[in-house]
């Protein structure tokens, strides 16, 4: 069943990519300065973009506010990306079966799990970045609408620290340690998030991601810096929790030489 399931879905996937291939010649050549693109809507975001959504980034403007649906998708995506992950590796044999175990260090330790490197940089200096790392993924976060940045950087960092946590120094206190299914829960919290900023408005009079109808006693383009700022926590708890879903999903079925385990070789 599965079999068939699979094939079906190679079948769909073959058949969507011809008819992308198809259709790809009705959109605008790329750098034609007289489609209507060029002309009209990357004109009305320059000229608008400050006063529309309150945001000095103009193009957190438009990816966040005027592209706020499709940025939703990605989002979207990026979590069933996730799920996809875990689906496809559940079945597969757990850890303790599959040990990958480089021939080059086989000669550098007795046991298998002891550390070859104890360094400073490995012990200490990671220790002391990561905070630094969390600290510059919350700035990331809080000044994307002002500067370069946003809620995908901001949660790839914050999921950098942890791998960091977990892969470079396993023997040690961990910052966070999320499992397979807090991580998957975590980010599909993010993603929810997301959409009820968007539909919050729908039940004030507004349209969907409309931030001008968020139910805050603030100015209009204060709700629109909002309604930014909202929708950018959502993606980066979207995009850390998927990427560490990704990672735990991984961890699970491979073992690496220098997990910590106390068998011995040879």
């Amino acid at each position: 069943m599965r079999k068939y399931i699979n094939m079906i879905f190679l079948i769909i996937s073959i058949i969507a990519l011809f008819v992308l291939v198809a259709k790809i010649d009705i959109l605008p050549s790329i750098g034609d300065v007289d489609s209507a693109p060029a002309m009209h809507v990357s004109k009305y975001y320059i000229e608008h973009a400050v006063k529309d959504t309150n945001s000095p980034n103009m193009v957190t403007a438009m990816i966040v506010d005027y592209r706020a649906f499709d940025t939703m998708f990605e989002t979207t995506v990026m979590f069933l990306a996730g799920i996809g992950v875990i689906m496809i590796l559940a079945n597969r044999p757990k850890a303790k079966n599959r040990i990958v175990e480089p021939k080059r260090f086989f000669g550098l330790r007795y046991k298998l799990g002891d550390p070859t490197y104890k360094t400073i940089n490995k012990d200490v200096m990671i220790t002391l970045i990561e905070p630094l790392i969390l600290i510059y993924a919350f700035y990331v976060l809080f000044h994307g609408e002002v500067s370069l940045g946003g809620g995908f950087q901001s949660g790839a960092l914050i999921a950098l620290t942890y791998i960091i946590d977990i892969l470079v120094i396993p023997d040690k206190k961990n910052l966070f340690l999320m499992t397979g299914k807090n991580s998957a829960s975590i980010a599909g919290i993010g993603v929810l998030i997301y959409v009820m900023t968007g539909v919050v408005p729908m039940f004030n009079g507004g349209s969907f991601m409309d931030y001008t109808y968020l139910p805050i006693p603030v100015h209009a383009a204060e709700r629109h810096a909002i309604g930014i700022l909202l929708v950018e926590i959502g993606v980066t708890i979207g995009v850390m929790g998927t990427i560490i879903t990704i990672l735990n999903a991984i961890m699970k079925r491979v073992r690496f030489d220098d997990d910590t385990d106390k068998r011995t070789f040879g």
